[in-house]
Order: C-alpha cells, then structure tokens, then sequence
C-alpha cells in the first residue's frame, strides 16, 4: 500500500484530503501544517509521494519544503494550491514538480495524478539507478570512454579519458572534442581528422582502427579508436561515443620482441661472422709479412745483381700472388662488413626496382655460417623480372626463411640435409621457393605457422616473429607466401611477387678526358690509396689538411670533381660544402661525399638535403674509377658524390 504525507496548514482541507486518499486504498499515517513538521515525518514514515500545499505556515512555504524533501528523501511532491497565477506557476516549474492540482480536487484528479508521479518516479529512479550503474561501469574499465553531443562537444570522459587527455571533465564540458583530443598520424605525424566528426557528419560507424597518436600535455601516446554513433529509434543522430585504448606499452613491448628476436638472429650469426673475418684477415697479415719481406730481400738481391731473369719471373709472380690474396681477403672482409651493415639498417619506406637473386645472395651470405654447421644450401637462381621494394626487407624475408629451415634440419646427417632456393617466373610473378628436407611440420603446426609469436622452438630460440614479420612483408609487396609441408618429408616455403615494369634500357655513358680532381680526408694512409688509383687517368690535388685544401679550391674554378670525407677535425665536409656553395654553386654541385657509415643526426640531416651520389667505405679501386667515369660523363648535369668515413 502507497503512503501518502499531505501537507496542508488548514486543518479542515487536510482531514478531508486524507479521507478521500484512505478510500482511494492509499496510507495517510499523518498530515502536516508546516515544512519543519513535513520534514519530520518524511523522515520517519518514508512516504512514496507528498501533497503539498504552496501556502503552508512558517518560514518556508511550499515550494522550499518541496525542494528540500526532493533533495533529502527523494519524494515526489505534488502542489496543491488555490490559485494559478503566473509568478507561482514560474516558482512552481523550476522546482520540477510531478504535478500540480488546482483546488478544489476530485477523488479522481486525485487519484490520477498520485498514481501518474509515483509510477513517473519510480521510472526516473530506475533510470538514475541505470545511468549511476553505467556511469560506475565507465569510469571503472580501463579504456578511455568519451561521449559528445550531435555538434562534438565533450559531455562525458571517464578517469581514463581525463588521464590520456590530461584534462578534467569539469574542465572541457561543451568544449570541441577534436581541440582537446589531438590525433596525429602515427608515422608521418599529419594532423588526422577525429573519428567522432566523420561519425556525426555522416551516421555511420568508421572503418577499422588503425593505430593513431594522440598528442597530450605530457608527450604522445599511441592509441587504437573505435567511434560509434548514438542514433535514436527514428534514425537521428543524437550524439558519439569514442573508445580508445592506450596501446604505447603494447607496441613497445611488441617492438622490444620483434627487436630480441632480430638481435638473436644478429647473435647466431655473429658466432659465424669471426670466422669470416678473422679467416681472410690472418691471409691478409700474413701475405703481407711474407711480401714485404721478400721485396727487401728481392730489393736486396737486384742491388747486389744475384737474381737470375728465371728467378725474377718466379719471385715477381710469388709477390702477384701474394697481394691478390690479399685483394680477394680484403673483399671478403669488406663484404661481410657489408651485410652487417645492411642487417642493422632500418628501412625508410621507400621502394624501387629489386632483382630478386640479390636480395637471396644477401640472406645467403648472412646465414652461410647457420647454413654449414647442419647443411649444405644449393641455388637455383633463373633470371626474373624486377620487383618493387627495398632490397633490404626482401633479403629479411629469406633470411627468416633460411633460418627456418636451418632449425628444420637440426637433428637430421649434415652429409644429407639440404636446402635448396630457386627462382622463377610463373605465371606473370616472381616466384621464389625455399625447400628444406628437414623434420616437416604438422597440419595443426602448419597452419599456425604465420601467427605472430607462435613458435616450435625451446624458449631462447626465438619469439616467433620471423615467419610472421616475412608474411607481413611479402604481403605489403603486394605478394603472396604459400607453404607445402608434410611431417618427415621436409617443407617448401613459396614466395610469389607481382614483377616491376620493365626499365627503359640506359645509354651508356660516354667517354671522359684527363679532369681535374681534388681529394680531401684526413687519414694520409687512405688518402695515397685514393690518389694512387686515380693519379693514372686524371690530375689529381691530395690534402690531408681540411683548411689548405679549402683555401686551394676557393682559389681556381678549372676544377672538374671534389671528392671530400665528411667527418674530419678542424673543419668538416658538411662545412667545406656550404662554404663552396657560397661561392661556386656550381661547384658544389660538382663534390663527392664517402661515407664509413657512422651517421650522427647532423649528417644524416645534411645528406638528406643534398643530392650529391654518397660513397661508402669500404670500396674498391674499379668502383671508385666507375664513379668518377660516370660522374664525369654527365657532368653537364650537375651532381655530387660525398665521402665520409666512420671517424
């Protein structure tokens, strides 16, 4: 049964009002003449609904007291009054009333305006129940949850929400959401347009998330979105929600496994590559030994006239050979610091035309040492079209591929494993296959094998990124990879890849005259090696003093090339360039840079803003004369080649 206070200073309207409710099936325990007594008994009695009178005794009438039993107790009030004028009905409606009766009241205006506030009640107290448990529930999960109104403006964040921002809800209420949440392009940092403003100007849901950067007062946070929507039964759109989940620990940790699991391919292979130096570096010290030796003793004997022309020939062909031995070692050495070199680089993005087979000669060599110790590795490489990426990432698809079948082989003979890589062009691609007659896989393994972190092996084996990075890869080429496996029979890896176009074929170059060229490092050594190689074809200034070589350059303008090292005491390439570039454009335009690969920012700064041909250490005699060749055969369009060394 619904209890009922009445409120009514007089006593007659009172009684009455309680009779006609007790017929209506209503509890009227007691009736009040002030708000101090009205306040007393919705205290102790808790009544589902208040009658009140607007003109009640006391210092309060009878809107105050409503208010201040709606606020206390969460009664429902209905007025009764006598009157409707327009101030009282004004005092009346900002106190939110559930209704409001002219007396004098009928048993059925009566009855139908309790029952129509007790049952409006109670649905508001069901809804206020709802928002409260909605509200707990998003400000207590761990996603940042923001909520707008049809124009954007911020009505809701939750604490998570307040941290990404750094801001207060108190703070940013009715503000535009896209100037308190800045979103940026996670790899270019372009400014990107909120997925709040896209979902209210168009009604629809955005497409999948795609990680984004959030910048905020304390630095940028990398986050994925999902933006829905609130549109109402007839289809208007009044409103967005936007979840977004803070991934930057995520992506680090991803980003720290994907880096382990490289640095332990980078670690396996080490223990190959000592073996790979030190070899050709042992033939170089000793041929070098040997061949200093015998030419004082060779010199010895011609003073002395002692040789006969027979040991002349014999002696001369033993020193040839001794220094091609050394040429080839040094090769070597230069090769392996090569693809180190490449292994540690990180790719900028862009893409060009790839012959294939250098990118398997690439992971060949980097994975001969893994290779030897369980195998043998046949190639069976056909000439292909071209493809479009870079060398460097392709080449990482083969070495995680190599590696994969190197551990395949691990418990077979060495004098039968094998792994075998062909190439071919089938079916208008670039086909690419990396077989192995090792243990086989599963079905269950199979199909698994491209997820990222799954792997077979024991724990320090690796994180189980390399089949999945090379997956990615190959599908970022615009490519497919395929695996064919059956458990003890060995497993075939088949990489497909869309060919380039065809290249427009190159005049070659034509022939050059005797030029004019300056040669500037610091390391006298290296220096003499440069201009020993070019003394032959071309006039050649040499300085190992950074400061008289500028002073010299400055002084003539019938210099043809200036090939300079970038990092040098006193006075760097990068300066001797921009003080070149002051004077003599044209000039400037005419400088080759070498480079030993050691880039600070600076540098890599500066040969990002040039377009001079960069050089890297360690290069040959031939490469260095094929440079200046080129070079000089179109040096009516102005280019430039730097020279840099690791110092």
């Amino acid at each position: 049964m619904r209890t009922i206070l009445v409120v009514e200073d007089e006593r007659v309207v009172a009684k009455d009002l309680q009779q006609t409710l007790v017929s209506l099936g209503y509890l009227v325990p007691v009736t009040a003449a002030s708000a101090d007594e009205a306040i007393r008994s919705a205290s102790e009695r808790c009544p589902d609904l208040v009658l009140m009178d607007i003109r009640i005794k006391g210092d309060r009438d009878g809107i105050e007291t409503a208010q201040i039993l709606r606020r206390d107790f969460d009664v429902p009030v209905v007025y009764l009054s006598a009157s409707s004028d327009d101030e009282t009905l004004d005092r009346v409606k900002m106190s939110v009333p559930y209704g409001y009766l002219i007396k004098p009241v009928s048993s059925l205006e009566l009855r139908s305006a309790v029952e129509i506030a007790i049952h409006k009640h109670q649905i508001e107290r069901r809804l206020r129940e709802r928002e409260h448990w909605f509200s707990t529930t998003l400000r207590s999960i761990g996603d940042a949850v923001i909520a707008t109104d049809p124009t954007g403006n911020i009505t809701f964040m939750n604490g998570v929400a307040e941290l990404l921002t750094g801001q207060r809800l108190e703070h940013v209420m009715g503000q535009r959401l896209p100037d308190v949440l800045r979103l940026v392009h996670e790899r270019t940092g372009d400014p990107v347009e909120n997925p709040v403003i896209k979902a209210l100007r168009d009604g629809t849901m955005p497409g999948a998330s795609q990680p984004t950067t959030v910048e905020t007062g304390t630095g940028k946070r990398t986050i994925n979105e999902t933006t829905t929507p609130i549109v109402d039964d007839a289809g208007k759109t009044f409103g967005a929600v936007l979840v977004c989940r803070d991934v930057t620990e995520h992506r680090q940790e991803q980003q720290q496994l994907v880096l382990s699991d490289r640095l332990s391919s980078l670690a396996t292979m080490a223990a190959g590559v000592a073996h790979e130096v030190n070899n050709p570096l042992t033939v170089v010290v000793a041929n070098a030994a040997i061949a200093q030796q015998e030419l004082a003793e060779f010199q010895r004997d011609v003073l002395g006239r002692t040789v006969t022309d027979a040991d002349l020939t014999h002696r001369l062909a033993e020193i040839h050979s001794m220094l091609t031995d050394i040429r080839h070692s040094a090769d070597r050495v230069a090769k392996v610091i090569a693809d180190l070199r490449t292994f540690s680089q990180v790719h900028d993005g862009s893409s060009v035309p790839v012959d294939v087979r250098h990118a398997v000669e690439w992971a060949v060599r980097i994975t001969d040492s893994q290779v030897r110790q369980h195998g043998r590795l046949v190639r069976d490489l056909e000439p292909v079209p071209n493809v479009i990426g870079a060398e460097i990432r392709i080449g990482q698809v083969f070495v995680n591929l190599i590696v994969n079948a190197v551990h395949a082989l691990r418990g077979g003979s060495r004098e039968t494993n094998e792994i075998r890589i062909a190439t071919r062009y089938q079916d208008e691609q670039v086909v690419i296959t990396v077989t192995d007659n090792g243990a086989g896989m599963t079905p269950e393994v199979r199909k698994r094998i491209f997820e990222p972190f799954f792997t077979t092996r024991e724990v320090g084996g690796g994180a189980g990124l390399g089949l999945s990075v090379s997956h990615g890869i190959v599908r970022s080429l615009g490519g497919g990879i395929a695996v064919d496996s059956e458990l003890g029979k060995g497993t075939t890896f088949k990489v497909m890849l869309p060919p380039a176009a065809r290249p427009t074929p190159v005049e070659p170059g034509m022939s050059t005259d005797r030029a004019r060229i300056v040669l500037i490092d610091d390391e006298p050594v290296l220096l003499h090696s440069l201009e020993r190689v070019l003394a032959r074809e071309h006039e050649v200034l040499a300085f190992t003093n950074p400061t008289a070589a500028l002073e010299t350059i400055l002084g003539r303008d019938d210099l043809d090339l200036v090939i300079c090292d970038l990092i040098m005491p006193g006075l760097s390439g990068m300066e001797i360039y921009a003080r070149i570039l002051q004077r003599s454009p044209a000039l400037a335009a005419r400088m080759v840079f070498v480079t030993g690969g050691a880039f600070t920012p600076s540098v890599r700064a500066f040969l990002d803003s040039i377009t001079n041909p960069c050089l890297e250490k360690p290069f040959g005699p031939d490469r260095l004369r094929a440079l200046v060749r080129d070079f000089l055969a179109n040096r009516a369009r102005p280019a430039a080649v730097a020279l840099t060394s690791a110092s």
